[in-house]
């Protein structure tokens, strides 16, 4: 059985090298502290350590083989989207990184899955670099906020995209950027623990309700975290239809429905939580997900699925790997 990471986080060494070539046209510069650790700093003034594990491929391979898992499929360090930029920039960073993530999996066939990111702050771009990427790469999933600038992802600007990833048959993953109720999260981490998978579980809801899954019923969804806070609302969501004329003002089939065409990855931490999500979404739409390698991994991500005493053989071989080889075309 083929054990596959959906949610797998790099920073090329091309997409450094650009920078340190020519930061101004890239938005961002590489520094380095007292002690020779780089991070990358973006025009807007936010600064991100880049780890050797998010640059070295092999280091990559080692400690995710020690993880159990067969196959990575990377994505951009969510930080460095380039998200703030100027539309011309984050073209110019979306390309080069889809490239040198390209040029990974080319590398290591097999080990390796690129998945792609969209400049999304123009959604004519983002479509454009989508169908590169499929036709140039033969990329079959890209990395979506939860939202952008405020907007949720219903926002009529960015149907099309979405549209144009269902007539491409491409799985989006929607992982959070910003965070709804940022100034009240500031401490304590808040604005990961709980800005994060309340990002996520808006994004789905907007999704939802909006009307987006109705009017696009091939589109694939993957949502990282396990989707949030979703799973275990949805009976909230689900009296919400029935009791209050807003739920329902756009959507016309029931809210399982919608929901249970979305995917979740594995990353909640605990195998209680985990149990509870696969068998609430099934095992079928589940997949393997460590957020690599970043300090909120998930780690011992096979061995918390194999533990789980209620799954039987075929759940777990959904999990692990089953349905990203599906999704991929693995």
């Amino acid at each position: 059985m083929m054990r596959v990471d959906i949610h797998s986080h790099t920073a090329p060494a091309k997409y450094l090298e650009a920078i340190r070539h020519d930061p101004k046209s890239m938005g961002c510069r590489v520094e380095k502290d007292d002690q020779g650790r780089e991070s990358v700093v973006q025009d807007n003034g936010r600064s991100t350590r880049v780890r050797t594990n998010l640059i070295d491929p092999e280091l990559r391979l080692r400690e995710m083989a020690a993880e159990q898992v067969d196959v990575i499929v990377e994505s951009l360090l969510p930080p460095l989207l380039p998200l703030w930029a100027p539309t011309a920039v984050g073209v110019r960073v979306c390309q080069g990184v889809n490239d040198a993530i390209a040029d990974d999996a080319k590398r290591y066939p097999g080990r390796m899955v690129g998945m792609g990111i969209v400049p999304f702050q123009d959604v004519g771009e983002a479509i454009r670099e989508l169908d590169r990427v499929v036709k140039e790469h033969g990329m079959r999933t890209v990395l979506i906020p939860a939202s952008h600038h405020g907007k949720n992802l219903d926002e009529a600007e960015f149907f099309p995209f979405f549209e144009r990833a269902q007539e491409r048959g491409v799985l989006i993953f929607i992982h959070p950027h910003h965070v709804a109720a940022a100034d009240r999260l500031k401490k304590y981490a808040l604005a990961n623990l709980i800005g994060n998978p309340l990002e996520t579980t808006i994004a789905q809801a907007s999704l939802i309700f909006g009307g987006v899954l109705e009017r696009l019923p091939e589109l694939k969804i993957c949502c990282a975290h396990g989707g949030g806070y979703s799973p275990w609302i949805r009976g909230r969501w689900r009296h919400g239809q029935s009791s209050r004329h807003e739920a329902k003002e756009v959507i016309t089939r029931p809210i399982d429905e919608y929901l249970g065409r979305m995917y979740f990855d594995t990353c909640v931490f605990d195998p209680a939580s985990l149990e509870f999500l696969i068998k609430t979404m099934g095992s079928d739409h589940v997949l393997l997900g460590t957020d690599y390698p970043t300090p909120m991994m998930g780690a011992d991500q096979v061995s918390l699925v194999n533990q789980i005493d209620g799954l039987t053989a075929k759940d777990k071989e959904n999990v692990l790997g089953g349905n990203a080889a599906r999704l991929l075309g693995l």
